[in-house]
């Protein structure tokens, strides 16, 4: 379930920086004061190496960075909102109004695959993601976070294709 994976104290309804480098290091903080990240910076550091491999910004206002690293204790998903929106280089060239971020340990695969196929599920349910554009607090992000999870409460088949992450609807 998505739910077990985010926390409320890992929620930024509305970011308060806009460039894309703040932006990523204020998310990261959220892990390491919720005692998932152990060195800020070497995580930083992975979600970083990921984005020069290619942008994490999937079109249509969503980014999903990830990063995997020796200094993450277990899996878990933050995250933030923008309305006014980031430029994330995104495929589309459109800014970037919901991130989700992933951290996970170098030896955690099907879980990590998992997050990130249930978090573009997500995403895709139009109503779902209207209501993560609209949401205001913590616990709104959270309501449809469960409301997800009540709606698809079972694992979902997962593969991965030229490196990105495929979900079988």
């Amino acid at each position: 379930m998505l739910s077990d994976l985010i926390r409320e104290g890992m929620i930024i309804p509305e970011l308060e920086y806009r460039k894309k480098e703040d932006v990523i290091r204020e998310i990261c903080r959220l892990f390491v004061e919720a005692g998932v990240v152990s060195d800020l910076e070497k995580f930083i550091e992975s979600i970083q190496k990921r984005e020069q491999i290619e942008s994490t910004a999937i079109g249509d206002g969503i980014a999903i960075p990830h990063g995997r690293s020796e200094t993450v204790k277990g899996l878990a998903v933050a995250f933030a909102g923008s309305k006014e929106g980031i430029d994330f280089e995104s495929l589309d060239g459109k800014p970037v109004h919901l991130i989700f971020m992933i951290a996970a340990p170098n030896e955690v695969r099907k879980e990590y695959l998992q997050a990130v196929a249930r978090i573009a599920r997500l995403l895709k349910i139009k109503d779902l993601k209207r209501k993560l554009l609209e949401a205001k607090t913590r616990e709104d992000v959270m309501a449809v976070i469960k409301e997800f999870d009540s709606r698809f409460p079972t694992r979902m088949e997962v593969e991965t294709k030229e490196g990105r992450v495929v979900y079988k609807s």
